[in-house]
């Protein structure tokens, strides 16, 4: 039963880190014309993000398990809706800096409970795979909040005033 619990949370984070690709490079199309290294430090987060995925199918297959293709399917959907979400806004690129934040946060919690837990059960591989990945999700949430005084303060300056 727990072993089941344990390839269901990595099938979860598994599907996470689909759907974020396509919100990710959104974000970086965003950032091309404003601020284009960090376009291309979002971008070299991708190419995290698809490892992080690879690592995730290795903790699986340990496991005599694939990743669900319908939940990764439905996940990377969603993904493409949501990467658009901020587009109408004139602070598109803070509200998407506070997304990625919040998520390189959660992805990083996430990939802590999975290491606890594959320890718990006795999968030191796993463990050791989830805490690379969790390395990787806390050095961009860092980056990302560097990144927020840049984005906000170039925000305020192209925002018209608005009367109150």
């Amino acid at each position: 039963m727990a072993h089941q619990q344990l390839i269901s949370w990595l099938d979860d984070a598994y599907s996470m880190e689909q759907g974020l690709i396509p919100i990710l490079q959104t974000h970086a199309d965003d950032l091309d014309a404003a601020i284009p290294g960090a376009a291309k430090r979002i971008r070299d987060h991708i190419g995290e993000t698809r490892e992080h995925a690879a690592r995730l199918t290795r903790c699986l297959a340990i496991l005599n398990t694939r990743p669900s293709q319908v939940k990764s399917t439905i996940s990377s959907l969603l993904g493409n809706v949501e990467s658009v979400a901020t587009r109408p806004f004139q602070d598109e690129l803070v509200k998407n800096a506070l997304m990625d934040y919040a998520s390189e946060n959660l992805e990083a919690a996430c990939y802590r409970a999975l290491a606890v837990a594959a320890r718990q059960l006795g999968h030191a591989e796993i463990a050791e795979l989830c805490d690379q990945n969790r390395q990787e999700e806390e050095a961009m949430a860092r980056w990302l909040e560097q990144q927020l005084p840049v984005l906000v303060g170039r925000t305020l300056t192209l925002t018209p005033a608005t009367p109150r």
